[in-house]
Protein backbone atom coordinates (compact mmCIF):
# COMPACT_ATOMS: atom_id res chain seq x y z
CA UNK A 1 0.00 0.00 0.00
CA UNK A 2 1.08 3.48 -0.27
CA UNK A 3 0.79 6.00 1.99
CA UNK A 4 -0.59 8.87 0.62
CA UNK A 5 -0.44 12.63 2.65
CA UNK A 6 -2.82 13.39 5.74
CA UNK A 7 -4.68 16.19 4.37
CA UNK A 8 -8.13 17.72 5.53
CA UNK A 9 -10.76 19.59 4.29
CA UNK A 10 -8.59 22.44 3.43
CA UNK A 11 -6.82 20.17 0.61
CA UNK A 12 -10.12 21.51 -1.46
CA UNK A 13 -8.54 24.67 -1.83
CA UNK A 14 -4.67 24.27 -2.28
CA UNK A 15 -4.71 21.02 -4.30
CA UNK A 16 -2.93 21.21 -7.50
CA UNK A 17 -5.86 19.88 -9.42
CA UNK A 18 -9.50 20.73 -8.45
CA UNK A 19 -11.89 19.04 -10.56
CA UNK A 20 -15.86 20.41 -9.79
CA UNK A 21 -18.87 18.58 -11.08
CA UNK A 22 -22.55 19.15 -10.62
CA UNK A 23 -25.27 17.36 -11.29
CA UNK A 24 -28.99 16.92 -10.78
CA UNK A 25 -30.85 13.33 -8.97
CA UNK A 26 -34.81 12.82 -8.57
CA UNK A 27 -34.73 12.31 -5.47
CA UNK A 28 -34.58 14.34 -2.09
CA UNK A 29 -31.81 15.48 -0.47
CA UNK A 30 -32.17 12.96 2.59
CA UNK A 31 -32.28 10.08 0.23
CA UNK A 32 -29.25 10.99 -1.41
CA UNK A 33 -27.23 11.40 1.33
CA UNK A 34 -28.53 7.99 2.57
CA UNK A 35 -27.48 6.58 -0.61
CA UNK A 36 -24.00 8.24 -0.41
CA UNK A 37 -23.07 7.78 3.07
CA UNK A 38 -24.68 3.96 3.24
CA UNK A 39 -23.07 0.75 3.65
CA UNK A 40 -20.22 0.95 0.72
CA UNK A 41 -21.25 -2.40 -0.95
CA UNK A 42 -24.15 -0.69 -2.17
CA UNK A 43 -22.04 1.51 -4.31
CA UNK A 44 -21.36 -1.18 -6.48
CA UNK A 45 -24.94 -0.71 -7.92
CA UNK A 46 -24.58 2.46 -9.10
CA UNK A 47 -20.47 3.67 -9.12
CA UNK A 48 -18.79 2.86 -11.83
CA UNK A 49 -15.73 0.58 -11.41
CA UNK A 50 -16.78 -0.01 -7.94
CA UNK A 51 -16.49 -3.61 -7.14
CA UNK A 52 -16.57 -4.23 -3.50
CA UNK A 53 -16.09 -1.90 -0.32
CA UNK A 54 -17.51 -1.61 2.87
CA UNK A 55 -16.51 0.24 6.47
CA UNK A 56 -14.69 -0.49 8.75
CA UNK A 57 -16.04 -1.48 12.15
CA UNK A 58 -19.72 -1.94 13.53
CA UNK A 59 -21.89 1.26 13.09
CA UNK A 60 -23.17 3.99 13.45
CA UNK A 61 -20.90 5.40 10.91
CA UNK A 62 -20.04 8.76 10.81
CA UNK A 63 -17.42 11.71 10.30
CA UNK A 64 -13.43 9.95 11.48
CA UNK A 65 -14.93 6.57 9.61
CA UNK A 66 -12.99 4.14 7.97
CA UNK A 67 -13.81 2.71 4.53
CA UNK A 68 -11.99 0.29 2.24
CA UNK A 69 -12.91 0.39 -1.61
CA UNK A 70 -11.99 -1.41 -4.40
CA UNK A 71 -12.05 -0.58 -8.06
CA UNK A 72 -10.49 -3.01 -10.37
CA UNK A 73 -7.34 -3.95 -9.24
CA UNK A 74 -6.66 -0.74 -6.68
CA UNK A 75 -8.32 -1.02 -2.96
CA UNK A 76 -8.17 2.68 -1.47
CA UNK A 77 -7.99 2.62 2.49
CA UNK A 78 -10.20 6.29 3.10
CA UNK A 79 -11.20 8.24 6.36
CA UNK A 80 -14.22 10.35 6.58
CA UNK A 81 -14.00 13.97 6.95
CA UNK A 82 -17.35 15.22 6.70
CA UNK A 83 -20.34 13.82 7.70
CA UNK A 84 -23.27 16.37 8.05
CA UNK A 85 -26.10 14.65 7.36
CA UNK A 86 -27.83 15.59 4.92
CA UNK A 87 -25.69 17.91 2.95
CA UNK A 88 -22.29 17.18 2.86
CA UNK A 89 -20.11 14.00 2.90
CA UNK A 90 -16.46 13.98 2.57
CA UNK A 91 -13.43 11.65 2.64
CA UNK A 92 -9.77 11.99 2.21
CA UNK A 93 -7.65 8.61 0.66
CA UNK A 94 -5.28 7.69 3.01
CA UNK A 95 -3.79 4.44 1.27
CA UNK A 96 -3.67 2.81 -2.11
CA UNK A 97 -2.29 -0.11 -3.86
CA UNK A 98 -1.66 2.14 -6.96
CA UNK A 99 0.58 5.07 -6.74
CA UNK A 100 -2.29 7.25 -8.33
CA UNK A 101 -2.10 10.04 -5.68
CA UNK A 102 0.40 11.79 -3.19
CA UNK A 103 -2.88 13.24 -1.79
CA UNK A 104 -7.03 13.25 -2.28
CA UNK A 105 -9.66 14.67 -1.11
CA UNK A 106 -13.76 13.74 -2.53
CA UNK A 107 -16.14 16.45 -1.35
CA UNK A 108 -20.05 15.88 -1.67
CA UNK A 109 -22.42 18.59 -1.34
CA UNK A 110 -25.81 18.37 -1.81
CA UNK A 111 -28.38 21.13 -2.51
CA UNK A 112 -32.20 20.35 -2.28
CA UNK A 113 -34.80 21.94 -4.66
CA UNK A 114 -38.35 20.53 -5.16
CA UNK A 115 -38.49 17.04 -5.27
CA UNK A 116 -35.14 17.14 -6.82
CA UNK A 117 -31.09 17.31 -5.41
CA UNK A 118 -28.00 18.73 -6.79
CA UNK A 119 -25.21 17.05 -6.04
CA UNK A 120 -21.93 18.99 -6.26
CA UNK A 121 -18.84 16.46 -6.57
CA UNK A 122 -15.33 18.15 -6.16
CA UNK A 123 -12.68 15.87 -6.68
CA UNK A 124 -9.14 17.30 -5.21
CA UNK A 125 -5.87 15.56 -6.06
CA UNK A 126 -1.93 15.68 -6.06
CA UNK A 127 -1.08 13.00 -8.56
CA UNK A 128 1.21 10.33 -7.87
CA UNK A 129 4.05 9.98 -10.90
CA UNK A 130 1.54 7.52 -12.18
CA UNK A 131 -0.78 9.91 -13.34
CA UNK A 132 1.07 13.26 -13.02
CA UNK A 133 1.07 13.53 -16.97
CA UNK A 134 -1.80 12.71 -17.87
CA UNK A 135 -3.83 14.94 -15.38
CA UNK A 136 -4.55 18.20 -17.71
CA UNK A 137 -7.06 15.32 -19.88
CA UNK A 138 -8.32 13.84 -16.70
CA UNK A 139 -11.67 16.27 -16.30
CA UNK A 140 -13.57 14.69 -19.01
CA UNK A 141 -12.82 10.99 -17.84
CA UNK A 142 -13.69 11.94 -14.40
CA UNK A 143 -16.67 14.16 -15.16
CA UNK A 144 -17.88 10.77 -17.40
CA UNK A 145 -17.69 9.04 -14.17
CA UNK A 146 -19.16 10.92 -12.09
CA UNK A 147 -22.00 12.17 -14.38
CA UNK A 148 -22.46 8.02 -14.83
CA UNK A 149 -22.65 7.52 -11.33
CA UNK A 150 -25.15 10.11 -10.85
CA UNK A 151 -27.71 9.20 -13.58
CA UNK A 152 -27.33 5.30 -12.21
CA UNK A 153 -28.33 7.00 -8.57
CA UNK A 154 -31.02 8.39 -9.64
CA UNK A 155 -32.49 5.66 -11.45
CA UNK A 156 -31.74 3.56 -8.53
CA UNK A 157 -33.31 6.06 -6.23
CA UNK A 158 -36.43 6.55 -8.20
CA UNK A 159 -36.93 2.69 -8.62
CA UNK A 160 -36.60 2.30 -4.84
CA UNK A 161 -39.39 5.41 -4.41
CA UNK A 162 -42.01 3.84 -7.26
CA UNK A 163 -45.10 2.40 -5.17
CA UNK A 164 -46.22 -0.81 -6.31
CA UNK A 165 -48.91 -0.46 -8.30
Amino acid sequence: MHRLRDVGLEFLDSAPYRFVFEAEVEAPRPDVFAAISADPSTWTLWFPGLDEGSYDGPGPHGLGSTRRVRLGPDVYRETMLAWDEPARWAYRVDESTGDLARALVEDWTLHEHDAATTVRWIFAIEPGPEIGDAMAAAEPVIGGVFEIAIENLSARLTRTRRPAV
